[in-house]
C-alpha cells in the first residue's frame, strides 16, 4: 500500500518526503496518537483537543501546503503546514521577467513523531518543503525550545515588518529569508550526506570497499550506482562529486 495523492519529492532510505494533494490521502496515513500507554503525536490533541486527521484535512481544504515524512508505505513520521500570505512580485524589463520579491509563507506548524525526533527528520522535511515552495518563511514559536530550534538549527532571524512589507501584526515573528531557504537542502546534503542521500553514500562506500579488496564488481552494480549518482548530483558538493566522478572513470565501460 502507498499513499495515493502524495507527490513524493525525496526518498532517504525507507522514508519518503512529499506533499499531500488531497484530503483523502490523510485517511491512508497511519497516524500514531500519543496517550498514557503509547508514544505518538500529541501536541494538538493535548493543547486544543483536535484530532490529527481533522487538522491535516482542514489544512488541505484551507489551501495550505501540507508536507509529510512517511516511513515505509504509510507510517506518518512528521508533517509541516504552510500558508501563503504574500505572493511573489515580478518586473519585466526589456522582455526579461525577474522576481522582485519572493512570496512569503507562514509556517503554521511542524511536528515530528516523538520516537523519531533529534535524528534530522524535521530539518530535512523543512528543507525539502522550502526548496519546493521557493519562498520566504515566517513563524511564531510558542515556546523557548521551538525558538532555539528555528534560530540555531534552521537559521531564522527576527522579522523586520517594514522591510518585508508585512503588517505590524507579525511583529515578533521569526523569518527565514529566501536566499537561505533556497540553499538549505543543498547545505544539509553537504553537511549530512549519509542522512540526505543514504542509498548513494551506501552504494559508493560498498563499491569502494569491494574494489579495494580486489572483489568483482558487476555492471549491474555500477549501473545502480550511476542511477543514484545522477539523481542526486544537484545535491552533492564539488568535492564529493569530484571523488565520485573519479571513481566512475576508474571503470572500463566498453
Amino acid at each position: 500500500m502507498s499513499v495515493e495523492g502524495m507527490n513524493i519529492l525525496h526518498v532517504a532510505g525507507n522514508i519518503s518526503y512529499g506533499v499531500l494533494e488531497a484530503g483523502s490521502s490523510v485517511d491512508q496515513l497511519d497516524i500514531d496518537i500519543g496517550n498514557s500507554s503509547n508514544i505518538g503525536f500529541n501536541y494538538f490533541h493535548n493543547k486544543f483537543g483536535m484530532p490529527y486527521d481533522f487538522l491535516l484535512k482542514s489544512s488541505l481544504s484551507s489551501g495550505h501546503s501540507l508536507f509529510v515524512a512517511v516511513k515505509d508505505t504509510n507510517k506518518l513520521l512528521g508533517f509541516a503546514r504552510f500558508e501563503q500570505i504574500s505572493e511573489e512580485t515580478e518586473r519585466t524589463y526589456r522582455g526579461r521577467t525577474n522576481v522582485v520579491n519572493h512570496s512569503i509563507h507562514l509556517l503554521r506548524s511542524i511536528e515530528i513523531h516523538p520516537a523519531h525526533r533529534h535524528v534530522g527528520i524535521g530539518r530535512l522535511l523543512f528543507a525539502i518543503a522550502v526548496n519546493r515552495l521557493k519562498t520566504n518563511v515566517i513563524t511564531m514559536p510558542d515556546n523557548s525550545g521551538a525558538a532555539r530550534f528555528f534560530k540555531n538549527k534552521l537559521g531564522f532571524i527576527a522579522l523586520n515588518t517594514k522591510s518585508s512589507g508585512l503588517s505590524p501584526r507579525y511583529k515578533g515573528y521569526l523569518m527565514l529569508p529566501y536566499p537561505r531557504a533556497r540553499s538549505m537542502l543543498k547545505i544539509m546534503a553537504e553537511d549530512y550526506p549519509r542522512m540526505v542521500m543514504p542509498e548513494l553514500i551506501g552504494s559508493y562506500e560498498a563499491l569502494k570497499f569491494r574494489r579495494n579488496m580486489g572483489k568483482s564488481i558487476t555492471s549491474e552494480d555500477i549501473s545502480d550506482f550511476l542511477t543514484l549518482f545522477e539523481s542526486s548530483k544537484e545535491l552533492l558538493d564539488s568535492k564529493l562529486e569530484g571523488e565520485m566522478n573519479s571513481f566512475i572513470r576508474g571503470f572500463d565501460f566498453k
